[in-house]
């Protein structure tokens, strides 16, 4: 699942400010990714700056597009360079809206509860 809308703000690289952004659903894949790279960065994971620099590096990977950028230029530093706050509450609005529109209906979940009741 993907979702592309315009940042307010953009992120600037450069010369260049990047609006377009394309964004997909977040997987484990993109977690064990943030995690690693968060860890190459902070020593002490638990700290605040650490948990900023996880959210950014899952946002970075989860952003299929961003303007003109290759994929691979859209890494934790060219975020935490150049996107505004108000520019990561749109795209963590984005990434809640492809979630909700994953969610299983209420309902299939109570079908499937009723399945597994009924097989206890």
């Amino acid at each position: 699942m993907k979702a592309s809308g315009k940042l307010l703000y953009g992120v600037q690289v450069g010369d260049a400010i990047h609006y377009d952004y394309t964004v997909t659903l977040p997987v484990i894949r993109h977690t064990v990714n943030a995690l690693a790279a968060t860890g190459e960065v902070f020593e002490a994971p638990d700290s605040a700056a650490a948990r900023m620099y996880y959210r950014v590096a899952v946002v970075a990977e989860v952003i299929e597009s961003l303007g003109t950028l290759a994929k691979e230029d859209i890494t934790p530093e060219v975020l935490l360079d150049g996107i505004t706050d108000d520019d990561m509450d749109i795209i963590d609005a984005e990434l809640a809206g492809l979630k909700k529109k994953r969610e299983r209906s209420n309902a299939d979940a109570q079908f499937i509860s009723n399945l597994l009741l009924a097989v206890m």
